[in-house]
């Protein structure tokens, strides 16, 4: 502790000698050592949210769960929606596919798993690229669902007045239930283009413009006028 001495007398005079340490000692309290003043406990409060946001992230959160509720609800809705819309083609009862169809799974005859071009049970039509015998058909392992037959789908059953267009309806181009429209026939022809042939000679420039029909000059009508 730094001891200082009384100055009560006038500036250049001399000053009163310093009170000695042991006069200071007794009445002096001891300082608390430096590491017991770092451990001071900080103020506690009653409510430790001072500033409310503790209850304003609890809410947002409750409004996230409650939102991912709700999606989960819609999403199992939407499918069990589509499952009762879905109709299977074979006993034409709803709520089920040709997949699931109990019927199905207890023909022997009827597989389901197998490729209707070859027969093999490791891929499906869609991913099969074996040659068959066009004399046995494009499909010599399908039944059909319509008939009863082997060789054919029911969109090409002759029995099957519908086609494809399970609900009525046909290809917009041409009206036919055995096609899509974007397999018509008619609109790949109408997508094919006949170019000119190139003759020895001829510019590479050269462009064939077709001549514009004569038309037929319409007799001029008399002119009357009805007062």
């Amino acid at each position: 502790m730094t001891r200082w001495a009384r100055r009560s007398a006038p500036p250049g005079a001399r000053a009163l000698p310093a009170t000695p340490w042991e006069q200071l000692a007794p009445g002096a309290e001891p300082e608390p050592p430096r590491a017991a003043r770092g451990k001071r406990r900080k103020k506690e409060y009653e409510n430790q949210d001072v500033n409310g946001f503790a209850a304003h992230r609890g809410e947002e959160e409750e409004e996230l769960r409650r939102k991912d509720r709700r999606r989960e609800s819609r999403r199992l809705r939407r499918q069990e929606k589509k499952k009762n819309a879905m109709v299977c083609f074979h006993c034409r009862e709803p709520g089920h596919g040709v997949a699931d169809c109990p019927a199905v799974l207890e023909s022997q005859d009827m597989g389901t798993g197998i490729c209707y071009r070859c027969g093999s049970t490791e891929h499906d039509l869609s991913k099969c690229r074996a040659k068959v015998d066009p004399a046995a058909g494009p499909f010599p392992y399908a039944k059909c669902f319509i008939c009863g037959e082997m060789g054919h789908l029911s969109r090409s059953c002759p029995d099957n007045p519908k086609g494809l267009y399970a609900e009525g309806g046909g290809c917009k181009l041409c009206g036919s239930v055995e096609h899509f429209k974007k397999d018509c026939p008619e609109k790949q022809n109408a997508e094919q283009l006949t170019v000119g042939r190139w003759t020895p000679g001829l510019s590479a420039d050269h462009e064939d413009v077709a001549a514009p029909a004569l038309q037929k000059a319409q007799p001029k009508r008399p002119k009357v006028v009805t007062f």
